[in-house]
């Protein structure tokens, strides 16, 4: 229950309006978590291929996948993290600044994780300028390929609970593809404006991703439903819930990265006048 001072008003509505907000916030919690959690599974069982795959390129294609997947399960994990820490205080209104909660010590210790450990604005340049040119680009190829795959199967085999699941998922892909081809096109021609977008792309990068790892684990929770366990059908509407709150903002963030380093020179100016 959330301690705290609602709106004032003598017309009922402010409960209900406050639950429904917070059942928003534990949500983006959720699903944000399981989302990154995904991102860090797939790191993990790259690097465990890398170094028992079968055959050579089998461990070969596994290092440059775990290579790719580093840094953004890094970031964008931690990144997570701090939102949702952030979330929790929200969540408990005015206690949730206070120690006796425990959620204000959460949202403190939360915050180094996107520091140390290479802080995560040297992760998405990493991500950018190393890993994004690995075997000439064909492993994050492979990757967005395997992400528009998923959101293939989910159109053709999910059931009706997965609502625009599909459709979102494929057009996150789309605009991480975009976003992709700019990245690779300025490393040759104009390094600030890869520069410029590497945070906003690796967070794409993590949305997009982390939104089919939530729709391939509702695959599989239908496909266990089908041998009788239903018991994780709720990961289900927990990618739907991914796919139509949280990733509809990935084309945006295309866009913005589609703009490149110029209009931060006029910013600038703007700043140094002020200033």
């Amino acid at each position: 229950r959330r301690q705290g001072r609602g709106p004032k008003g003598g017309d009922g509505m402010a409960p209900i309006i406050e639950h429904a907000d917070i059942q928003r916030m534990l949500m983006t919690m959720k699903a944000n978590v399981q989302a990154a959690r995904g991102i860090c599974h797939l790191t993990a069982a790259s690097l465990d291929l890398a170094s028992h795959g079968r055959t050579a390129e089998a461990r070969a294609a596994a290092a440059d996948r775990a290579a790719l997947l580093t840094p953004v399960a890094k970031a964008f994990s931690s990144d997570i993290g701090d939102e949702a820490a952030s979330l929790g205080v929200q969540i408990h209104g005015g206690m949730g600044f206070i120690e006796e909660t425990g959620a204000a010590q959460h949202m403190r210790d939360s915050r180094i994780a996107a520091i140390y450990e290479g802080a995560n604005g040297v992760q998405a340049i990493d991500l950018v300028q190393r890993k994004l040119p690995l075997n000439g680009g064909e492993t994050v190829r492979q990757e967005i390929a395997g992400i528009r795959e998923v959101a293939q199967q989910v159109d053709k085999t999910g059931s009706a609970g997965f609502g625009g699941t599909a459709a979102a998922l494929s057009e996150a892909a789309s605009a991480l593809d975009a976003a992709t081809r700019d990245i690779h096109q300025w490393l040759q021609s104009d390094p600030q404006s890869a520069l410029a977008g590497a945070s906003q792309y690796l967070k794409l990068f993590g949305l997009t991703l982390g939104g089919a790892c939530l729709a391939k684990a509702g695959l599989a929770a239908e496909a266990e439903a089908a041998q009788g366990n239903s018991g994780e059908l709720a990961r289900v509407g927990l990618a739907r819930f991914f796919a139509s709150k949280l990733l509809p903002v990935a084309p945006g963030i295309a866009r913005a990265i589609a703009a490149g380093a110029a209009p931060q020179h006029g910013y600038e100016a703007i700043l140094a006048d002020s200033a």
